[in-house]
């Protein structure tokens, strides 16, 4: 028996045995499903705090999502119980809780897998710096990935910028990685910033002592372990690692993968 037959049956205010039959079924089906996602969410981000995967995150949203989800497990549970031990009539009251169920467990699913989106995978950012024009202009609206990140070259990343570490006020900043641990750097006689013996940028004149000053301890030239070089694609105009020093791998958060407003595209 379809709903649009049960609901024709309510509609003439008749009663049937097999439409209740239906009905309830139906009704613990999706107090079961939503007992099921809201487990599942409930376990993987238990899991992903207790492990303290790098996330942009921080933990009291953590917290919420998982006293939110395991909340909505122990509702359905609870709904499960009752639909189980208990027989609804007449038909019209079945074929409004029915309705009612069916409205909240899309919400409720709806939220929590939302909520366990942008705890862990993606959030929304905005950018209120000219450091990475052409590829990013101010007040561009982006999607950025968190989940256990690690920078790759050329990656757009958004980093924390401790104010106790790095000596100047605290704030976040968005760049791309050049340099990874490992790679060698160095500047040439033309002022070139070099990794792995590549041409990454002509130097301003400006920042050629403070490179300098930033590589000169490095054993054999290379970027430690742990740390990364990034810049700005505005060379000229761009607060970075030719002025603060390398970054702590802790300190990159996240990646930019989409800009959604006021353009639309995947950023490389």
């Amino acid at each position: 028996m379809t709903l649009k037959d049960i609901a024709l049956l309510v509609s003439n205010q008749e009663d049937s045995a097999e439409a209740s039959q239906t009905l309830t079924k139906k009704i613990i089906v999706k107090v079961a499903t939503l007992n099921v996602v809201a487990l599942l969410i409930f376990g993987v981000a238990l899991v992903y705090t207790i492990r303290d995967y790098q996330t942009f995150t921080g933990s009291t949203q953590k917290y919420l999502l998982i006293i939110l989800s395991g909340f909505f497990v122990v509702i359905s549970t609870l709904g499960l119980v009752y639909l189980n031990r208990t027989t609804i009539t007449p038909l019209a009251k079945l074929f409004k809780l029915f309705k009612w169920v069916d409205t909240v467990q899309f919400l409720t699913i709806s939220l929590l897998i939302v909520l366990h989106i942008i705890t862990f995978y993606v959030f929304t950012a905005e950018v209120f710096q000219s450091s990475m024009n052409p590829t990013l202009q101010q007040h561009d609206r982006l999607i950025v990935y968190q989940f256990d990140y690690t920078p790759k070259r050329n990656d757009v990343v958004v980093i924390f910028i401790d104010g106790d570490y790095y000596g100047i006020d605290e704030s976040h900043y968005v760049k791309r990685v050049v340099g990874l641990p490992g790679d060698t750097i160095a500047v040439n006689a033309s002022n070139q910033l070099l990794i792995n013996g590549i041409v990454v940028q002509d130097l301003p004149l400006s920042q050629v002592d403070s490179v300098k000053d930033w590589i000169e301890f490095l054993p054999e030239g290379k970027i430690m372990d742990g740390f990364y070089f990034v810049l700005g694609d505005n060379v000229a105009n761009s607060h970075d690692s030719r002025n603060i020093g390398f970054i702590r791998e802790q300190d990159i958060k996240a990646k930019v993968i989409f800009r959604f407003y006021p353009k639309v595209g995947v950023i490389e």
